[in-house]
């Protein structure tokens, strides 16, 4: 589990925790290697099982890692530690929009201007990177004391033609700043992110959101059943200009909003020129009155949904139409009744009997088809079996949600009465669709990485000193060609490689072998490791190296490296030294007769395998001389120190305690 005081990657050191979400903390930390600032986001310990929570932390650091732009948090590294997933990120030294609205509102509209057009430059980015968003809000914008804005969160970011990890009729991301396409249960898009833009700038504006109710159903509701909030109803101070970005971006249609976040930065951009603060109020062109459209989409109660389905009963007949049937008349027989009544019982004993014949057949000639529902064909096979039934035709198809080899349905379905010892036609599942690796070695990165991220892989890159021809080309790559993957569910490592014509020596002093081996791989150096013990030092971890840090070093360079292979284990001894305490009078400063002597502090301390000589080991106090015994547990080739202070002087010290031989 990773804690405060963990070295990640044996770089990135966690010094302070700074905020806690629902799937993840992020920790401050401090990158050895770079000597800087970074945030560590670390998905939480209970989610390390939960795939669905691993692949939006991956789709995060994927989504947020192709973006470069000013005001979006950049992403440097990505990786796990004891099987829990780490992005690291740039670090921003501010607080989250939300807080600076509850603490500066009302904000001045120059500084909103100016705040809004940030948030929607770095959105536009992404836009044109195929990347949506979804979950606009001020809680996931930061703003520095200089009042410059990063975006983060790109937890459920998604590339427009990625379609395998959309979900019809769920709400994702905060209902406050929901679009009504979403609130319906559509997918999202530009225009949603362009609506939540509207919304967070109606709320810089006002110091609050639009719409607010005792549940999320009722806000999402709101959102595209009322009108949206009029500013200038409230705060007349707001030039019209400035109302009609929030009205256009906030527009119920998607096509009445914005087409882009570049059209709604240009409009934002000069909402507070001279010339147009007196402009016409915004009107949705195929909205015509927002108000009488919605207001008569109303959510039926579960009684009125009942009554609406319930059917007109029809009028009593007219009896002296049509006469009552309830008591059956006579039946009259002809004038040879005897016979006819023998015929007639005999044609009611042949039809009951056929009758019990064919419900006997029914019942005992058919059966019902079983439910086969996650079973695989094998399983499917014995129950039909069992239940007097055969496998007919199977079709193979793909399917996202029932798992390779199970059964999607069959064909009668599950239920259905059919004759005994028929068949049943099977509706088997090939998983999710996969699709087929290429060969990518000698081609060109940067395309085929584009293609693998839209066809929904997570690329995973890796550098590799190289020529200056191969450069920039896949040189390995760990899937084989014609193996077929599901997407969603596969990394893909790319070995790319990297070329150097020199570079400078770094500092790798208490830092991994496998850091140095990193290194030289990227640089094309070779590594020659030598091994020796270190009291202090860890196992595996750099003693002393050449070229030191600093130096300029050339592809084909030999980087000379001593590490340590930990404390050598020896045998400790145990040393007895006995030390004189002379006890020394004094009195406090009132006590002019010296009546009354006060006690001498004694400190001691200790160097041995169990103490260290700069920390005090015993602490007590004197009032007469005495014999002190010192126990000093020292390895067989080593030696001991101690020093005794006095009130703070020292009055007895050694450096050389040798640990007690056999006679």
């Amino acid at each position: 589990m990773i804690e405060i005081g963990d070295k990640l990657s044996d770089r990135y050191v966690l010094n302070s925790l700074i905020g806690q979400g629902g799937m993840a903390n992020v920790f401050l930390a401090h990158d050895l290697i770079l000597d800087r600032k970074v945030a560590v986001k670390v998905l939480r310990y209970d989610f390390q099982e939960n795939q669905d929570a691993i692949k939006r932390f991956q789709r995060e650091a994927i989504s947020a890692s192709q973006l470069l732009h000013p005001n979006i948090v950049e992403v440097y590294d990505v990786d796990e530690h004891e099987n829990q997933q780490y992005i690291v990120m740039e670090y921003v030294e501010g607080q989250d929009l939300k807080s600076f609205i509850k603490e500066n509102a009302p904000v001045s509209l120059e500084l909103v201007v100016a705040i809004m057009c940030q948030i929607v430059a770095g959105i536009g980015v992404a836009h044109r990177n195929r990347i949506i968003h979804r979950d606009i809000k001020p809680q996931n914008v930061m703003i520095t004391k200089d009042n410059i804005v990063k975006i983060t969160d790109f937890g459920i970011a998604v590339a427009l033609s990625d379609t395998s990890i959309t979900q019809t009729n769920t709400l994702l991301g905060s209902v406050h700043y929901l679009s009504p396409e979403q609130a319906r249960g559509s997918s999202a898009a530009t225009k949603s992110d362009i609506y939540a833009m509207g919304v967070v700038l109606y709320e810089l504006i006002t110091g609050k959101v639009p719409h607010d109710g005792e549940s999320a159903v009722s806000i999402a509701l709101k959102h595209f059943q009322e009108p949206f909030p009029r500013i200038r109803e409230k705060l007349d101070y707001v030039p019209q200009s400035l109302e009609n970005v929030v009205l256009r971006a906030t527009a119920k249609q998607p096509q009445d909003r914005y087409k882009s976040a570049q059209d709604m930065f240009n409009d934002l951009s000069t909402c507070l020129s001279s010339n147009r603060i007196n402009e016409q109020t915004f009107n949705p062109k195929s909205q015509g009155d927002e108000s009488e459209q919605f207001s008569s989409i109303q959510p039926l109660s579960q009684a009125e949904k009942i009554l609406a389905e319930q059917v007109e009963a029809p009028e009593p007949l007219n009896e002296e139409l049509y006469p009552s049937f309830d008591q059956p008349n006579k039946v009259k027989f002809p004038s040879r009744g005897r016979i006819m009544r023998i015929l007639f019982f005999s044609l009611i004993s042949i039809l009951l009997g056929l009758a019990i014949f064919f419900a006997y057949q029914f019942i005992t000639g058919s059966v019902n088809v079983p439910d086969l529902a996650e079973m695989d064909q094998s399983q499917a096979e014995k129950v039909l079996s069992e239940n007097d039934l055969s496998i007919g035709k199977t079709e193979v198809v793909f399917d996202e949600s029932i798992p390779r080899g199970q059964i999607i349905e069959t064909d009668p379905k599950a239920g259905e009465r059919v004759d005994r010892n028929s068949s049943v036609q099977l509706k088997l599942s090939d998983g999710k669709p996969r699709v087929k690796i290429g060969d990518y070695v000698d081609k060109e990165y940067e395309p085929v990485r584009r293609d693998l991220i839209d066809a929904g892989f997570i690329v995973d890159l890796r550098y590799l000193a190289s020529s200056q021809e191969e450069s920039g080309k896949i040189l390995e790559q760990n899937l084989e060609p014609g193996e077929e993957v599901v997407p969603e569910d596969t990394t893909i490592t790319l070995v790319i490689g990297s070329y150097v014509e020199d570079t400078t020596m770094q500092d790798f002093y208490n830092l991994s072998i496998e850091m140095v081996h990193k290194f030289a791989d990227t640089y094309g150096l070779y590594v020659e490791e030598t091994y020796e013990y270190h009291s202090f030092i860890p196992e595996g971890q750099i003693i002393e190296q050449e070229p030191l840090s600093g130096s300029p070093i050339i592809n084909g360079d030999t980087i000379k490296v001593t590490v340590s292979q930990g404390k050598e284990e020896t045998d400790v001894v145990a040393a007895i030294e006995t030390v004189y305490l002379e006890y020394v009078p004094k009195y406090a400063e009132n006590d002019f007769d010296e009546e009354k002597p006060l006690p001498n502090l004694i400190q001691v301390q200790i160097g041995d395998e169990r103490n260290n000589i700069n920390e005090v080991a015993r602490e007590f106090e004197i009032t007469e001389s005495e014999e002190l015994q010192l126990t000093l547990y020292i390895p067989t080739d080593g030696t001991g120190q101690y020093r005794i202070l006095r009130d703070g002087e020292v009055i007895a010290e050694s450096s050389e305690v040798y640990p007690a031989t056999e006679e």
